[in-house]
């Protein structure tokens, strides 16, 4: 079955495995969307968390706290960075799962700070 809105079903995989990883740091947050590739969390307050959807090259995991307060990026993941607030996973690095778990507990320190 094809799901219409994903543009690159072959990272559907990986965004899956990101997804599971982070499940447990959102947990008390409020999920907005939730579809095969794509979803989305917001705080209490209706302020964005988090997006992670799949892109047409790359997994992309969209992290609001990181913009205002840059210093909850864990180090490991700089090299995934893309702007501000992005963080660009592909099929060909496994993702750091430890430095995403310790930069989702910094983002999730700082909801309601930005």
């Amino acid at each position: 079955m094809r799901c219409q809105h994903v543009k690159n079903e072959a990272f559907l995989f990986l965004w899956s495995s990101i997804r599971t990883a982070l499940l447990p740091a959102v947990e008390g947050l409020v999920t907005v969307t939730d579809e095969p590739g794509d979803w989305r969390v917001e705080t209490h307050e209706g302020r964005p968390f988090l997006t992670l959807r799949i892109q047409r090259h790359h997994v992309g995991l969209y992290l609001l706290p990181m913009y205002y307060h840059p210093g909850v990026c864990d180090a490991a993941l700089v090299p995934f960075r893309h702007g501000k607030s992005t963080v660009r996973f592909t099929l060909t690095t496994e993702p750091p799962f430890e430095a995403l778990k310790t930069t989702m507990e910094r983002a999730k320190a700082v909801v309601g700070a930005y």
